[in-house]
């Protein structure tokens, strides 16, 4: 096991499911501002094969007696631990970065970011899409006011699983929350409110019918009065892209893929601008790079005592948007869908 480094923030990694072990520790061994000094799992087997694996020095089944050893913690646990776990970090002066989405509700947000305060310390949000370069450009694009005025927006995401999953709490309402809207939505509807701002009005339907959706569409309308549709889904591979339509041009662009290719077309031409964004030096971005960005921005936040990209009040705008669409939840019918039997008339 290698020694710890005065100079890098000490990380605990609280969760050693997939995320951990695809993302989170890779983008470590590449960071040069943070180290990972202890894994932290129910699953002490799990813990030590990872910890051997990325030459982590110590492994731990719960968070007790972290106070001392680390400056930080990476919060990769099944959804409804986020909230508990992060507040108990937090209120010790532990700096958290917690997985999307933040918390099971919005309550738990607001106890996550109250935590943060009373132990003035840094919480951050894992919504990793933010910090592609793509999303960065279509922000500076939308801001700027290049399509001109905003007319419509339609965003579509859906992948058919491929995800190693470690466990089923996805598949369980009272550990995920929900289902897609809980777990792509997360991304996608921090996307459009950090791109287009707050929302003013939602009409949501999803295909739940008492258990957690598979498919969900939303009819969304802004403060500023454009609308829009977003389609979400686990079952199907859809477009993937993010587009708009504005008075002076048309915009789209890739929201899965982390170096997708962005597409403008201006008002009554015929030539369309197709290609990919880039930081000025960098080549093109890859998940794991984008967890090295997350990682040095979190590593800045808590060293300059900051906030980060993403702190936890945007963290909670999603939250309060997917808690919202789920109050007014009406059913999906897709047309696979199997028609109820008609009822024999009573005698």
């Amino acid at each position: 096991m290698k020694e710890p480094s005065p100079s890098k923030l000490r990380l605990a990694v609280v969760g050693c499911g997939a995320i951990t072990t695809l993302h989170h520790l890779p983008a470590i061994s590449l960071c040069g501002q943070v180290e990972a000094s202890v894994l932290v799992d129910v699953d002490e087997e799990r813990a030590r094969k990872l910890a051997e694996r990325f030459g982590v020095p110590a492994v731990a089944t719960d968070t007790r007696g972290l106070t001392g050893r680390v400056d930080a913690a990476i919060v990769a646990l099944p959804n409804s631990l986020h909230a508990p776990v992060a507040i108990d970090l937090l209120r010790q002066g532990i700096a958290v970065l917690v997985e999307k989405p933040m918390a099971m509700n919005v309550r738990e947000c607001d106890e996550m970011i109250a935590a943060a305060e009373a132990g003035r310390a840094v919480l951050a949000v894992g919504h990793e899409f933010r910090f592609f370069d793509s999303s960065l450009l279509v922000g500076n694009l939308l801001r700027d006011g290049l399509l001109g005025e905003l007319r419509r927006f339609e965003m579509r995401q859906g992948v058919v699983p491929r995800w190693p999953f470690a466990t089923d709490f996805f598949l369980k309402k009272e550990t995920a929350g929900g289902g897609v809207l809980a777990d792509y939505g997360a991304h996608v509807l921090d996307l459009l409110l950090w791109w287009l701002g707050e929302w003013a009005d939602v009409e949501y339907r999803d295909d739940a019918m008492g258990g957690i959706e598979s498919d969900c569409e939303m009819r969304l309308t802004m403060r500023s009065g454009v609308a829009g549709t977003v389609e979400i889904s686990r079952t199907r591979n859809l477009a993937n892209t993010c587009f708009f339509e504005g008075s002076r041009a048309t915009l789209e662009v890739g929201v899965w893929d982390p170096d997708p290719e962005i597409r403008l077309l201006i008002a009554d031409r015929e030539v369309s601008l197709a290609g990919r964004a880039r930081q000025q030096g960098s080549a093109g971005l890859d998940f794991t790079s984008a967890f090295v960005r997350q990682l040095d921005d979190f590593a800045a936040a808590v060293r300059g005592a900051r906030e980060p990209f993403v702190p936890g009040r945007e963290g909670r705008r999603s939250l309060a948007l997917i808690e919202a669409c789920y109050a007014r939840r009406q059913p999906l019918v897709l047309p696979w869908s199997i028609p109820a039997a008609p009822r024999e008339p009573a005698l």
